[in-house]
């Protein structure tokens, strides 16, 4: 005879089960989808992309660690990391090759609002030939980002993860640095208070001010930075600079040659960064690029700071 009751009892477990894994998985995307840009535009995809190109460095760095690196057909020749991108066919440097980019015929390019908005502008008014007789020519899908804040870097990974329908990767990676952030930020938290400034730019002195991420690096350090309010990215004149008096002065090695350029400048000479020498100068590639090696530029500027060894290696991926 059969027992209803215990019959009950497993086919809710074995529900129960089903939605745990469910849950864990992520759900596959229903084509068509439509996604919003950073300058508002709505991208209809019927499919996923693939072939993809990215115009930006930052964008490139992300979509290899997305595993994407057989779908991309075209970068720019800044888009130089990792050593996979070097051997993708390049569609220019600082301008776009519009020609070349129709000859590669993207379903998806990938832009940086804020740096490549004139070449995004471009793209959108020329046409790709159709892909059979049957079809009508179309504009060149092009999809904007503009990450600036770590937010920002965030948000931008998830986004171009459901682009290219690549959620899962987009989740992973994101963890993977959140860890990293998180365990520096709390180590750091035992580490003496430090005034800090993140200089970007020379002439004029510019630093990195609230809203960049930049700035949410060196408060994640544990820095007191003191760049005037007010502005994504300040400009100080020496006399500010000296009476804000950082302890430690943070830039990258395409600002100046070297931390002796640092602080022998007279404009740092005076502050207690500059007489005691305390410059960390980072690799201008993970400096400038807002994409997943931000967690690098963090812990350098953690390491140095605070001496760190090899405890830094104990940050799990």
């Amino acid at each position: 005879m059969i027992n209803f009751r215990k019959l009950s009892v497993l086919l809710i477990v074995l529900l129960t089960a089903s939605g745990i894994a469910s849950a864990i998985s992520f759900n596959r995307i229903i084509y068509p989808i439509k996604t919003k840009d950073a300058s508002g535009d709505i991208l209809v995809q019927k499919q996923p992309p693939a072939r993809i190109i990215s115009i930006d460095p930052a964008i490139t760095e992300i979509l290899i660690d997305l595993n994407l690196k057989d779908r991309i057909v075209g970068l720019t020749e800044n888009c130089n990391y990792p050593d996979d991108a070097k051997n993708i066919a390049k569609v220019g440097k600082d301008r776009i090759d519009i020609n070349k980019v129709v000859e590669l015929k993207p379903d998806l390019v990938l832009v940086n609002l804020e740096a490549q908005k004139n070449d995004m502008e471009r793209m959108r008014r020329t046409m790709l030939p159709p892909a059979s007789p049957e079809a009508q020519p179309a504009p060149i899908q092009v999809f904007a980002v503009d990450p600036h804040s770590l937010k920002d870097i965030y948000n931008t990974i998830s986004v171009i993860g459901t682009v290219t329908n690549k959620e899962h990767s987009a989740y992973s990676l994101l963890q993977r640095m959140k860890r990293r952030v998180e365990w520096i930020e709390a180590k750091a938290k035992n580490e003496k208070k430090l005034k800090a400034l993140v200089l970007v730019k020379k002439r004029p002195l510019t630093f990195a001010g609230e809203g960049t991420y930049l700035y949410d690096l060196s408060k994640i350090a544990g820095f007191i930075n003191v760049a005037p309010r007010g502005d994504k990215y300040p400009k100080m004149k020496r006399e500010e600079i000296e009476k804000a008096d950082p302890d430690i002065i943070i830039t990258s090695l395409d600002v100046a040659r070297d931390t002796k350029n640092i602080y022998n400048d007279r404009n740092f000479r005076k502050t207690s960064a500059g007489k005691n020498k305390k410059v960390i100068c980072i690799d201008k590639e993970i400096f400038s690029r807002p994409g997943p090696r931000v967690t690098q530029v963090l812990e350098e500027m953690a390491t140095v700071a605070y001496g760190w060894g090899r405890e830094i290696e104990q940050i799990k991926e």
